[in-house]
């Protein structure tokens, strides 16, 4: 082989430099690659962050926007309904316009707690064990909607799973109560994954699945039920119902009749339900046996106006403005007037904020009440981010 075809490179001073310079060119050409990465990431990284940071202030200002609206409205009348500014999606979103908000940048939803049926009403005080009948019954006339009386075709029984409600917030951990149906400690403690029963209220909806006979599915719609009890406009949304729809663990009160020597304070949730925000299968849960058919007419009197332009045409403030509507007799209102209100207290607020395509939810859930000068405003009683 001739030797002078490969010259000698190394041999060669000029060619050494050029190897060298060769070298340290790749090797900053590296690193000013992975520095204009990390750069990059740093600048993506800061306006994620930025953008984050603005959308929780967004969000946040949604919130104080719906105490607003909600201490404006206790201000001026003391009932509560969805013929008000805080109930209305497009009053809220005028609101939110008037502010300076774009038109998707912000979103706003306020929905009464005390529309719905407190779980923790089912026992009369806490800590205790007597069981509220009315509430029972409540429940009682709920599930029928979604459980089948056909055995062969639903194997789920209403009392046990209502027992086995009772059980897990009474005081005590055995059968005295509910019978053999319904499930205390013994029972959740032979599952796969034992635990015990809680023997105290429920402080969020999801612990309800740690019931037995409480499903994911347990408010899917049966087919039989048709939509007797459903909106005409909203039936795809109620047969896809959730737990929160329906039900809150909100609404304690302390016990006024409690000795305040005593160690012990005792409190309790009046499960009163308000009829003038409540939805469609909550009106026809409280509503007499063979008249849950009648809820819908309910709702549909509540939202009723002549035209766009014209404001309602019932007035909720109104005694008993729903006896009527249902045919009620005079022991049946009686009934009714031990579980239902005009008026509410906790609110749940939630605030969708909208920037540089990225979305925050901001959900809470305040209590209205006056300060030590008397003057309404709401406390935040819990919130979390979406």
């Amino acid at each position: 082989m001739n030797r002078k075809t490969f010259p000698n490179v190394f041999g060669n001073e000029s060619g050494v430099a050029l190897l060298i310079t060769l070298s340290i060119i790749t090797i900053l050409l590296a690193v000013s690659l992975e520095l204009n990465r990390r750069v990059k990431i740093g600048v993506i990284t800061a306006e994620t962050g930025k953008t984050d940071y603005d959308l929780m202030g967004m969000a946040e200002s949604g919130i104080n926007i719906a105490k607003a609206i909600l201490v404006k409205d206790v201000n001026e009348n003391n009932i509560d309904s969805v013929q008000e500014e805080w109930s209305d999606p497009e009053a809220l979103g005028n609101i939110i316009k008037s502010i300076g908000f774009g038109a998707d940048a912000l979103k706003l939803k306020i929905i009464d707690e005390m529309g719905k049926i407190q779980v923790n009403a089912l026992i009369k005080e806490y800590p205790g064990h007597e069981v509220n009948m009315d509430q029972k019954q409540i429940w009682e006339n709920l599930l029928s909607f979604f459980i089948s009386s056909d055995k062969s075709q639903d194997q789920r029984d209403p009392q046990e799973i209502i027992n086995s409600l009772i059980d897990w917030i009474d005081d005590k951990d055995g059968e005295a109560i509910t019978g053999i149906s319904g499930a205390e400690s013994s029972y959740y403690e032979s599952l796969r994954i034992p635990y015990q029963c809680a023997n105290r209220e429920f402080f969020d909806l999801n612990e309800l699945f740690f019931v037995k006979g409480i499903s994911k599915d347990i408010l899917s719609k049966a087919e039989s039920l048709g939509d007797i009890f459903l909106d005409q406009d909203d039936q795809e949304k109620e047969s896809q119902l959730k737990l929160n729809d329906l039900f809150t663990v909100f609404g304690a009160k302390k016990d006024k009749t409690d000795n305040k020597n005593t160690t012990l304070k005792k409190y309790q949730f009046s499960g009163k339900i308000n009829i003038n925000t409540a939805p469609v299968p909550v009106i026809a849960a409280i509503l007499p046996f063979g008249k849950q058919d009648l809820a819908k007419s309910i709702n549909e009197h509540r939202l009723l106006k002549q035209d766009q332009k014209s404001g309602y045409t019932s007035d909720l403030s109104v005694k008993d403005w729903y006896s009527a509507i249902a045919g009620l007799t005079e022991k049946e209102k009686g009934e009714m007037a031990k579980i239902i209100t005009y008026s509410s207290h906790i609110f749940f607020i939630e605030s969708h904020a909208r920037l540089n395509m990225r979305t925050l939810v901001l959900k809470s859930v305040v209590a209205r009440q006056k300060d030590e000068n008397g003057k309404w405003y709401c406390k935040t009683l819990r919130q979390q981010i979406d």
